[in-house]
């Protein structure tokens, strides 16, 4: 088995298929867990009340709000069209998780956009989606995910040789 849990974007797309191909016997398993974040029906509205402070600092969201959790794109057009793998499965799986201030500040700066923002422009947005979280009734979000769970076998019946 091959597998990749959120990493797999990271990946050269012109060899990764080729390259889990080259690495598994005939009938062997690729893994790919693809997701993030989600956005249902119920979405808390927090989420939407904060992309003012997006766009206070530059980073406005171009496609807001993204498509709800079934119509989230998955792998499974590039998994059938490499001609190495044929699709098993593939399953979604939404869940949610709550944060406090602190603790979803603390989340953000893990997010690559992020971290690349210069340190005035992160603090100004971070410490304004912090005192937004705490002047809620509960001091808490409600933040949504899919994870999309990829299973597909290899086909491949000779090895594969790269340059």
């Amino acid at each position: 088995m091959v597998f990749a849990a959120t990493a797999w974007h990271w990946l050269d797309p012109s060899l990764r298929f080729g390259q889990a191909a080259q690495l598994l016997k005939p009938g062997g398993i690729l893994a790919i867990v693809t997701g993030g974040h989600a956005f249902p029906e119920n979405f808390d509205p927090f989420f939407n009340e904060i992309q003012e402070c997006y766009n206070a600092i530059g980073l406005a969201r171009v496609h807001w709000p993204p498509p709800p959790p079934e119509r989230a794109p998955d792998e499974r057009a590039s998994i059938e069209g490499c001609g190495l793998f044929e699709i098993v499965a593939v399953n979604h799986y939404l869940w949610t998780a709550e944060y406090t201030a602190k603790e979803y500040v603390d989340l953000l700066n893990t997010y690559p956009d992020h971290r690349a923002l210069n340190p005035p422009q992160r603090e100004s947005l971070l410490s304004e989606i912090e005192r937004r979280i705490d002047a809620r009734p509960f001091k808490r979000v409600r933040k949504h995910y899919l994870t999309i769970l990829h299973v597909a076998r290899c086909l491949r019946t000779s090895p594969i040789h790269f340059l």
